[in-house]
């Protein structure tokens, strides 16, 4: 049978605030360390945390001791993992492989070897980084080995494979992974956001179509408010979505004479502070504009460094294509020209 415990009941003193309570992809940090041993192990005590599914133990006041409570709740284990809530990037594969790991060798701890240059600081002096390895959790023990070593120690260990190692001589290492990282500080929790635009402007007799604020030759033009550029229209609806703000129609009605043949990339330039106002900056843009004519292909890169000069990426972080609808639709029967657009926000 196989035991995990989650360890919950810390201070997070360096975060600022409760860290484990942070959302990160919808779901609250702790609760994605949690979900990486559901189903896979037969008990799941949480300590200091009320979990539901999970049993529960008290925090210690020592890290030990939060260890020791949550291993008493979970006797008849053959093996238990020990984990870190604040490690909620943890696969479930790298569990999985950590539990067979230690049903073979009675310990198995993750370890990474050290990329930085390493310095002992007392002495003054860099050491020699080869002889040193980090080891993160989940660590996985003989539940009745690491019982008895609590059982035996006489001092407070900061993990378990100090712990074990010190009762019985040897640890099994297993090669760690670089993703699973853990939350300490502001800076470690990702503050990514995604956004999504579209839009469709109707083709009108005329002399050119505007897109990524390029003008493109054409015997039509697009209709609209503004200047119709639909690209820059779905990228500004983008950039709206991912920052939290209201869409483009809310932020530039077209009611509005002040927005009357608008340049899109000035309102573009406004979304993207809207964004930084709200704390987030852009990290890169994916787009597609779908028109049967004028054909685009050699303004891609124009319109794409247009558009990077208005984000405040690099050229490189902006990716569009063309295509056609393939005679289908409004736009395949060239009444018109559609863009969606993706990009990503990262907390500055």
């Amino acid at each position: 049978m196989k035991g995990a415990v989650i360890v919950a009941g810390g201070s997070s003193t360096r975060f600022g605030t409760d860290k484990l309570d942070q959302l990160l992809f919808g779901k609250s940090v702790l609760a994605h360390s949690v979900d990486a041993f559901v189903g896979i192990a037969d008990k799941i005590v949480v300590v200091g945390k009320h979990v539901d599914g999970c049993l529960y133990a008290d925090g210690g006041q020592t890290r030990s001791q939060s260890v020791q409570n949550g291993l008493a709740m979970l006797v008849g284990c053959d093996v238990v993992a020990v984990h870190d809530g604040a490690r909620p990037f943890v696969t479930r594969e790298f569990v999985q492989r950590l539990f067979c790991q230690a049903e073979i060798h009675g310990s198995a701890v993750p370890s990474l070897p050290v990329t930085d240059t390493l310095w002992q600081v007392d002495d003054a002096q860099p050491v020699d980084r080869q002889r040193f390895a980090t080891v993160q959790t989940p660590q996985v023990f003989n539940y009745d080995q690491l019982v008895q070593a609590f059982g035996q120690a006489t001092q407070s260990y900061t993990d378990e494979s100090s712990l074990y190692f010190a009762t019985y001589g040897k640890v099994h290492f297993v090669q760690g992974d670089t993703t699973n990282t853990k939350i300490t500080y502001q800076s470690d929790l990702p503050q990514y956001r995604v956004g999504v635009g579209y839009d469709v402007h109707q083709l009108v007799d005329g002399n050119g179509v505007i897109l990524g604020g390029v003008t493109i030759p054409f015997d039509k033009k697009l209709l609209g408010h503004s200047d119709a550029d639909v690209l820059a229209h779905a990228v500004c609806d983008a950039v709206l979505s991912a920052s939290g703000h209201k869409d483009i129609g809310h932020q530039f009605p077209v009611d509005d004479d002040a927005y009357l043949g608008a340049d899109s990339m000035v309102l573009l330039s406004k979304c993207t502070s809207l964004a930084l106002e709200s704390g987030y900056c852009v990290v890169n843009l994916s787009a597609v504009v779908m028109a049967e004519q004028p054909k685009l292909y050699p303004h891609i890169d124009q319109m794409a460094q247009n558009l990077a000069k208005v984000l405040g990426v690099a050229p490189t972080c902006v990716n569009l294509s063309a295509t056609t609808t393939e005679t289908l639709g409004i736009v395949g029967q060239g009444k018109g020209i559609a863009a969606q657009a993706t990009v990503l926000l990262v907390k500055k």
